[in-house]
């Protein structure tokens, strides 16, 4: 029997990655983030100007921000606060692969860069987002 016909094909982003993910626009506030994030449970945002992709924000952007924000606005309550700062003020460029990516490469991007997620594209439309744990999740498999 021949060794490469027992070899799965690589498993891809596409394969793994969240479709449909929620999105924030630019101009939104921390206080929406917040409250899509306890509501839809998640904890990366891509983030649009409009219909063009422009960056991401996940929980850790949103702990940090929030801490500013409380700072800034000391007497203000927490979601007066956060209602007064804008997602663009705090997110982070965004970084995307086309779905065909290798989850092995994907996962090399991020402990590279230091990153979460990577916003998955098909040309310049976003198709979902892949995160370290579907990842982790994935590798573990093997």
């Amino acid at each position: 029997m021949n060794g490469a016909a027992n070899t799965m094909p690589e498993k891809t982003v596409g394969t793994v990655m969240t479709t449909d993910p929620v999105t924030l626009q630019l101009n939104d506030t921390l206080r929406l983030a917040d409250d899509m994030m306890n509501l839809a449970h998640v904890r990366h945002f891509p983030v649009f100007d409009g219909e063009k992709l422009v960056g991401v924000i996940d929980q850790d952007d949103l702990l940090h921000a929030s801490m500013a924000a409380l700072v800034r606005h000391p007497k203000d309550k927490v979601r007066e606060a956060l209602g007064a700062v804008a997602i663009k003020d705090f997110m982070k460029a965004a970084t995307t692969v086309p779905r065909q990516t290798s989850i092995y490469d994907a996962a090399r991007m991020m402990v590279d860069r230091g990153m979460e997620c990577l916003l998955v594209v098909d040309g310049d439309k976003l198709v979902g987002v892949v995160t370290r744990s579907d990842l982790l999740r994935e590798l573990a498999k093997r």
